[in-house]
């Protein structure tokens, strides 16, 4: 009987192990490795015998994975930031999703967590990393069929992997290989990055970086016809707008990525089309801004800046615009981590994927390479190219 407890608890301590491992190859700078090997999961969990096993191997992959909340938190929010708050968003997000794979112990409740967790509120609020975004890796260009392909796969896998599974992960591999291209990014179509930090409380500071980043995004995108820059640059008042607007060459179309009022104490993170001749069109909002740091509808800001406690506002969903003809959706920072926001991309099949980023707040953290790693699944199921802009 000791035999069979030891057993048992040096089986579950290496499958928590392995699982922690699979949750840290997402902050790997190979795009393939945490989404191909997300889908081990299922089967780890699956073959622990008890409720309390398949909740440790899970935690330990949710854990591991998002352990950058834990320092993000404390830049994002300042060094004044306890923490603890870290901590308790790291901990916390990690658990709510390890609490769902507890009843994991059929193959086809496996696929309905991974389901759960991706398409119900509040866990699909923070579904990092999700096993579903393998279907990427394994099926790239089939779109929402993929999805059902994957969860055909979970609800077929058995507590033992045979050479029936073998054969048809290496025939996989090699469709891979072999048929698979991505699409082209459409002619004269560019991502800018810049490294401008975030705006400051100080007029002077501002209208510098604010004249830096006009001057930049004319050096760089000499050439170009449509230009993508990243996330929450600046604010949409009539000034930025007005001088952004003279700025831009006769020809060009700049997407820019900006906070905009909407009322008293909320703004959206959007990206505004600015060209020649034409007025400033707000064309996407993000879908789901960061919870807590942005979006907080239970606290509402009295003003537009960050010491009025001003917010965020979800748009839900993301449509796809047509761009100069192209058919282009984008996803902003936090969407990019999000299985509900990618199956919106998923239903419309978008021609061109726009992503834009802050990575000012998370260097360092692992968070950007977690975030990068889930866009480049999620495109892969589209088969749609990506254009990406940052902010460092």
């Amino acid at each position: 009987m000791l035999a069979e407890h030891r057993d048992a608890f040096l089986k579950v301590l290496g499958s928590m192990a392995v699982a922690a491992a699979l949750g840290a190859s997402w902050m790997l700078p190979l795009h393939w490795v945490g989404p191909a090997l997300s889908i081990v999961l299922v089967w780890l969990v699956r073959i622990q015998g008890k409720t309390w096993m398949r909740f440790a191997v899970a935690l330990s992959y949710y854990a591991a994975g998002s352990i950058g909340l834990v320092r993000g938190v404390a830049v994002f929010f300042g060094s004044h930031a306890p923490i603890w708050e870290g901590a308790a968003l790291w901990l916390g997000s990690a658990t709510a999703l390890a609490m769902g794979w507890t009843v994991a112990d059929r193959p086809w409740k496996a696929a309905l967590v991974l389901l759960f967790d991706a398409l119900v509120p509040p866990m699909a609020f923070f579904d990092w990393m999700s096993p579903l975004a393998s279907a990427g890796f394994f099926f790239p260009g089939s779109g929402v069929w993929g999805i059902g392909l994957l969860l055909a796969v979970v609800i077929g896998l058995g507590r033992r992997l045979d050479w029936l599974a073998l054969a048809l992960l290496t025939l996989l591999l090699g469709f891979n290989l072999l048929w698979f291209r991505p699409g082209m990014v459409p002619a004269g179509w560019r991502g800018i990055d810049l490294d401008m930090g975030p705006a400051v409380p100080n007029v002077q500071a501002n209208l510098a970086r604010h004249r830096r980043i006009l001057e930049e995004t004319l050096a760089k995108g000499r050439g170009a016809r449509v230009l993508l820059l990243p996330e929450t640059l600046e604010t949409d008042w009539a000034g930025n707008a007005w001088a952004i607007q003279q700025a831009v060459p006769r020809g060009q179309i700049w997407l820019m990525g900006l906070s905009v009022p909407r009322q008293v104490g909320l703004l959206t993170d959007s990206i505004v089309a600015f060209q020649k001749g034409k007025a400033p069109e707000v064309l996407f909002d993000s879908a789901f801004p960061v919870p807590v740091s942005m979006w907080h509808p239970w606290s509402r800001g009295t003003g537009y800046v960050d010491s009025q406690n001003v917010g965020y506002r979800a748009a839900w969903w993301e449509p796809v615009r047509k761009i100069d003809g192209v058919r282009a959706w984008a996803s902003i920072c936090y969407d990019q981590l999000l299985p509900f926001v990618w199956m919106e991309a998923l239903i419309q099949q978008p021609q061109v994927v726009l992503l834009t980023n802050n990575e000012w707040w998370a260097q360092g953290t692992g968070i950007p390479l977690v975030q990068r790693n889930t866009a480049w699944a999620w495109g892969r199921l589209l088969g749609a190219p990506e254009i990406e802009a940052e902010n460092r």
